[in-house]
């Protein structure tokens, strides 16, 4: 098997992933909350938000576990992606360099820009999406963060061939062992999802085009990672499925409870660029 087709895969697996966890969840939804602008009475039945609660449990359950199933591919993935052939190649350096970009700093000062900008214009939709989708990326960086530290998984950078190395609890301040899982993987999920519930409600004919090429986007941050050595297959494919599982609740929560404190607060954050190590995120409060 060459190392394009082998690469063509893994692309299609971890896209697959998400694509399945967002149709399940959405295929859920009816018993709690429609994905096509359910009312907000909806959500305050104590029987349909345990209902709700009940289903994400198990589809995240299940997600967590197939990603720690890949754990056994590590090596091999890692081998594919760093194949001279592959490493050699000037175009697949730029690709793998733009979506570093997007999943670090890109997707966040999106989300940010899109609200700042439909706060400015009155385009509520805008704004509205904008503030999901960083509400999104703040949730999953608060999981990423927290697993990071506890796991003190040691980047493959650092050693080659040998992903099972483990410092538990040894991850926070040690950035060379916050590999799992993968930061930039679970912003680019998150802002998918929330991108692609979006779509599903406003653009609906368009919808599973839109999908695909936002699945495939946030796939591609996560192979870049990989490609730069920074990451695991199994990290990329946590971080796919916290962003993924972000997104949908960020998205259900606000439907049930569209004033939130979160909400509220992000309303007030500012995000722009800092030199080039990446962003600054300022936060102004009323006083009154």
């Amino acid at each position: 098997m060459t190392t394009i087709v082998r690469f063509t895969l893994l692309v299609a697996l971890v896209a697959a992933r998400a694509v399945a966890a967002q149709s399940t969840s959405s295929d859920t939804l009816p018993h709690a909350v429609s994905v096509e602008s359910a009312p907000a009475t909806t959500f305050r039945g104590e029987s349909s938000a345990a209902h709700m609660i009940h289903v994400d449990r198990r589809v995240a359950a299940g997600l967590v576990l197939g990603s720690l199933a890949l754990m056994p591919l590590d090596r091999q993935a890692e081998s594919w992606l760093q194949h001279p052939g592959l490493q050699s190649s000037g175009p697949a350096r730029s690709a793998a360099a733009a979506f570093n970009w997007i999943g670090g700093t890109g997707v966040l000062a999106g989300s940010a820009a899109a609200l700042a900008v439909g706060r400015l214009t009155s385009n509520d939709r805008l704004s509205d999406v904008g503030l999901r989708a960083t509400e999104a990326i703040v949730v999953s960086g608060a999981i990423v963060g927290a697993t990071k530290g506890l796991a003190g998984r040691q980047r493959p950078f650092l050693e080659k061939n040998d992903p099972t190395d483990f410092f538990l609890g040894r991850g926070f301040g040690h950035g060379g062992l916050t590999s799992f899982p993968s930061g930039h993987t679970a912003a680019a999920f998150s802002a998918a999802t929330v991108l692609s519930l979006e779509a599903r409600r406003s653009w609906p004919r368009a919808a599973p085009v839109i999908t695909q090429l936002l699945y495939g986007g946030a796939t591609a941050v996560g192979l870049a990672r990989m490609y730069d050595s920074k990451h695991w297959a199994s990290d990329v494919a946590l971080g796919a499925t916290i962003g993924t599982l972000s997104g949908i609740q960020v998205m259900r929560f606000n439907d049930a409870h569209p004033n939130n404190r979160l909400a509220r607060l992000l309303t007030h954050a500012s995000v722009a660029p800092n030199g080039s190590r990446g962003i600054g995120i300022g936060l102004s409060l009323p006083l009154r």
